[in-house]
């Protein structure tokens, strides 16, 4: 995932967010700070609490667990089960470490590989999904998470501005275009669908916050 240099307004909002008590996350956050790996921006994470306290999710979806931050979010929030896709095996290991130190081994199932291959063959229904994938692969993956998510559920995709190229609030970066041209698609895809209600919020590094509608 990208990561994005604070403006004045989100290098404000941070001093307004409240430090991070849980040492399991601590932890976590620690070992990504040490070794420059990219998590979640705090007014993303902060946002993403909010919405699992409030929907309270049992069975959640995750592509894109990296070293498990979001996930140790969402299991030390909820009482959830967590299913949650990585690509990198350096990263599986490092996330399979943080979830059976924090005591939450049993409660997750990490799957090594490729969420191309992974997604298309899973089955079940899903509380919340949580997209944090390759960026060029969201409206791939659109069909099947619209498919696999719950009525009243929340599909919660992160980073969709994109260091605010897609936007267009900076200048675009050329070896970036076609990512660019697929997250262009996917909000657009996102949003016109009715099934959906749909806010794309300037959070971090934007977020695409949708609840699927109840059959009407």
């Amino acid at each position: 995932m990208p990561i994005k240099t604070p403006g004045k307004t989100n290098e404000y909002i941070r001093t307004l967010l409240p430090k991070e008590t849980d040492p399991r996350i601590n932890r976590i956050i620690d070992f990504a700070d040490k070794n420059y790996i990219p998590i979640l921006l705090p007014e993303t994470a902060a946002f993403l609490r909010q919405m699992i306290v409030l929907s309270a999710p049992k069975k959640v979806l995750e592509i894109g667990t990296a070293i498990g931050y979001s996930g140790h979010i969402f299991l030390a929030n909820s009482d959830c089960k967590l299913f949650t896709i990585e690509k990198s095996e350096e990263n599986v290991e490092l996330a399979k470490k943080f979830f059976r130190e924090s005591g939450f081994g049993d409660r997750v199932i990490v799957y090594c590989g490729d969420a191309d291959e992974i997604v298309p063959l899973m089955e079940g229904q899903f509380d919340f999904i949580f997209l944090d994938g390759p960026k060029s692969k969201y409206i791939q993956y659109y069909p099947k998470l619209k498919e696999m998510l719950k009525q009243d559920g929340i599909l919660f995709c992160d980073n969709v501005i994109f260091n605010g190229w897609v936007s267009g609030a900076t200048e675009i970066n050329p070896k970036k275009a076609s990512i660019i041209i697929k997250l262009r698609e996917f909000l657009d895809t996102l949003c016109s669908d009715t099934d959906f209600m749909t806010s794309i919020l300037d959070v971090g590094d934007g977020v695409a916050l949708s609840i699927k509608r109840k059959n009407r």
